[in-house]
């Protein structure tokens, strides 16, 4: 079983990886190709289009994979066929609604954007929507039958599918906005029919779904409600932060274009370490469930202040990167100033981004689901409160302070639910934060000087010398003053055997791999 679990991991990080790096060039290609403003315009589209996709389709693959496997367990072949047959009928009929729902008040909608582009561009998004609905079904059932590399494989053939897609219709002359919404119905209709495919290969089947479109509904709704909140957030955003920009004498063009430069371009990079702390969330969240399953509270603090203070460190190893290095970052991957001014000035942004998804993450394992989305929901709110505050001075900046702001409130109260429910001391993360924000400011300096000894070189070595330099001595900053605690990695018969002396050598030796 241990094996098992450790070869789906290393399976779906691959190409989880591999998967985000098509996607993060393509996104560069695509910045340029558009440029900040257009890409401002289909960015407001697209987080609009995901509200819309996480209340067709965001729980309805956890229940559903969740149901195979039990209903597998007891070899119920029909219960099987018949949960997936219920999620292709929930899922499709929200789909069409919602389509139709867009079409028949599509002038309201179009009002709600800065402008009318926006809008247009959702249309032709609308057929992912049905698609993607078709796919969560089949995926679902699949993840349940532990088919992870046959799901991971059709996720590179979307990514692949959706830029081809795009750099032919940019070929034959389509609209270039089209062409990017065009390419992804195109992408999700092509993982669609090959995850279907997989389903047929793989001997599934359909069933009835008589008995359990209900049980469906009422199992996946608090899920999607609770994973609609961040794409909510991002939706009003992209609408707020355009609206606000205006209001402070920005013009259309300056506030799409700024807008596609920070949340478009710059977020994504941001992003990046996320990727590593959201691996740490998978690996952990089964063994966090045991521990409290077996009532073990001792354990269960301990893992999570490993964790927690482990996407700390991870998250600030990466601060003073970003706000050294941000501006040339910005013109070497996108070829965009502001981009790179935003990067560098919300660089911070990542320990409180960091910390709030591993957090969230650990509430989910301790059943917490609803106070997590009540937590997220105040950090939210809190948000747009700020940045209407500055209402007639707002600028890019305050979006970032408001936005850090936010994530920070959401990840207090998470710590705060997570100590209620654990009785959790929440001292050793508050040293660990503590000791990592000192860490920046020699780490910041030593970064800024090898900067400029190399600012004559190439442009990728004059970025690449400084980051090695800035993770090597960071690295080593946190080896002496022993900030990593990684007790989690480790299982407790293992624990048991190793003296304390070994345990630090082991612990030195996993931070300089």
């Amino acid at each position: 079983m241990r094996k098992n679990i450790l070869t789906a991991l290393f399976t779906l990080s691959f190409f989880t990886i591999l998967d985000r790096v098509l996607g993060f060039l393509f996104k560069i290609w695509l910045s340029r190709e558009l440029g900040a403003t257009n890409l401002g315009v289909y960015q407001v589209a697209l987080s609009f289009f995901f509200v819309l996709l996480t209340a067709t389709t965001s729980g309805i693959p956890l229940i559903v994979s969740k149901s195979t496997a039990l209903y597998r367990a007891k070899n119920d072949q029909k219960s099987e066929g018949a949960i997936t047959s219920a999620s292709l009928i929930v899922g499709v009929t929200l789909a069409l609604i919602i389509c139709a729902l867009v079409l028949i008040f599509f002038i309201p909608i179009k009002a709600t954007f800065t402008d009318g582009q926006s809008a247009i561009v959702l249309l032709f998004l609308l057929p992912a929507l049905i698609f993607s609905a078709i796919y969560s079904g089949f995926r679902g059932n699949l993840w349940g039958r532990q088919k992870y590399f046959a799901v991971s494989i059709v996720e590179i053939i979307e990514q692949i599918a959706r830029i081809i897609a795009c750099f032919l219709l940019f070929l034959v002359g389509v609209n270039k906005l089209h062409a990017t919404a065009i390419s992804l119905s195109i992408g999700c209709f092509v993982s669609m029919a090959c995850v279907f495919f997989c389903f047929i290969r793989a001997k599934g089947k359909l069933c009835s779904p008589k008995g359990y479109i209900l049980p469906l509904i009422k199992s996946s709704t608090p899920i999607t409600l609770s994973r609609a909140g961040s794409n909510v957030t991002s939706s009003l955003i992209a609408i707020v932060v355009p609206f606000l920009l205006l209001s402070s004498g920005f013009s259309e063009t300056k506030a799409l274009a700024l807008y596609g430069s920070s949340v478009g371009m710059a977020l994504p990079l941001l992003y990046i370490p996320i990727t590593i702390v959201g691996s740490l969330a998978f690996v952990m969240i089964p063994a966090l469930s045991e521990s409290v399953a077996k009532n073990d509270y001792s354990r269960v603090n301990s893992q999570i202040t490993s964790a927690t203070g482990f996407s700390i460190i991870l998250s600030a190893l990466f601060v003073p990167i970003f706000f050294v290095l941000g501006e040339q970052i910005g013109l070497f991957v996108y070829d965009d100033l502001s981009s790179g001014l935003f990067l560098s000035r919300s660089a911070w942004l990542l320990v409180p981004l960091a910390v709030e998804n591993i957090t969230s993450s650990l509430m989910n394992s301790l059943d917490l689901e609803k106070q997590s989305f009540i937590n997220y929901a105040i950090g939210a709110v809190l948000t747009f409160v700020v940045m209407f505050a500055f209402y007639g001075a707002f600028d890019i900046s305050v979006l970032s302070f408001a936005m850090g702001l936010g994530w920070s409130v959401s990840t207090l109260l998470h710590i705060r639910s997570i100590k209620k429910r654990t009785n959790m001391s929440v001292k050793p993360l508050l040293f660990t934060l503590l000791k990592s924000v000192a860490l920046l400011f020699p780490t910041v300096f030593i970064t800024k000087s090898i900067f400029s000894l190399c600012v004559s070189l190439p442009t990728f070595f004059s970025l690449a010398i400084p980051s090695v330099v800035a993770v090597l001595f960071f690295s080593a900053l946190a080896l002496v003053f022993n900030l990593v605690d990684i007790d989690f990695f480790f299982p407790s018969s293992q624990r048991k055997s190793f003296s304390k002396k070994n345990q630090k050598r082991q612990a030195k030796r996993l931070l300089i791999k």
